[in-house]
């Protein structure tokens, strides 16, 4: 999955809103809400979009037969000798509205047309790396089941004269850094495809970082200049 895909973004945002995406597919989704601008506004969006829907809905007080019929279809040898407490009752009052918002489910999954399916394990990775004001200037995504790794530059300019930026993968453990290629500037976007064995790296690296190194890139193969930016790779 690609976070840079507007139909993914707003086809995430609407279950998010909806409260379909559960879990750590939520979790993830709530950390790329703090890192993009764009996820935020799109969320945004989708809640002035759906939340005035359950305005006008009331709670509907299911008859008082409905939790005995469904034990007994759960535990059909088992009688009933007293009633059942309705400590349960905040539970299923609200079964109306959820009835409602599932028609707003389907509604969203018609309308999201080749939608892609809901978060859960994956062989894509994205990070994002920001400036200290909080402004994304790259973001990577990679799929390692080919290798493929698609940087794109947001707000990043130029480095000085003489001077590129170059990205790093941060192996697990205490190994040296492994060289990813050069940073694009703003407006550009390349993409690299990464060979088996470095591929294994990133599936368990700590994260990515950007350093400063002569035209070219690092003559030594690791980092010679300062290291500037850092990010987590997040699993989509």
């Amino acid at each position: 999955m690609k976070y840079t895909d507007p139909e993914l973004i707003e086809h995430l945002a609407s279950e998010y809103v909806l409260g379909t995406m559960v879990g750590k597919a939520r979790l993830r989704f709530e950390r790329l809400q703090m890192e993009s601008y764009r996820v935020r506004q799109t969320v945004w969006e989708w809640e002035q979009r759906l939340y005035p829907m359950s305005e006008g809905i009331e709670d509907e007080v299911p008859p008082d037969s409905l939790w005995q019929g469904i034990q007994q279809r759960i535990h059909p040898q088992e009688r009933q000798s007293e009633p059942v407490s309705w400590r349960s009752l905040l539970f299923w009052r609200s079964w109306g509205a959820v009835a409602t918002a599932m028609v707003v489910v389907l509604a969203v999954m018609i309308s999201l047309q080749s939608a892609p399916p809901g978060l859960g394990v994956s062989e894509d990775y994205m990070a994002v790396f920001n400036n200290p004001e909080a402004q994304p200037l790259w973001m990577i995504s990679s799929d390692l089941q080919t290798g493929e790794v698609s940087i794109r530059a947001v707000n990043a300019t130029a480095a000085a004269v003489d001077k590129t930026f170059e990205l790093w993968m941060l192996p697990a453990g205490n190994t040296a850094p492994r060289s990813m290629g050069l940073m694009p500037v703003s407006g550009n976007k390349q993409k690299v495809v990464l060979p088996p064995a470095l591929v294994e790296i990133l599936r368990t690296a700590k994260g990515l970082a950007v350093s400063i190194e002569p035209t070219g890139g690092s003559p030594t193969g690791v980092p010679t200049g300062p290291v500037v930016y850092q990010a987590e790779l997040i699993a989509i």
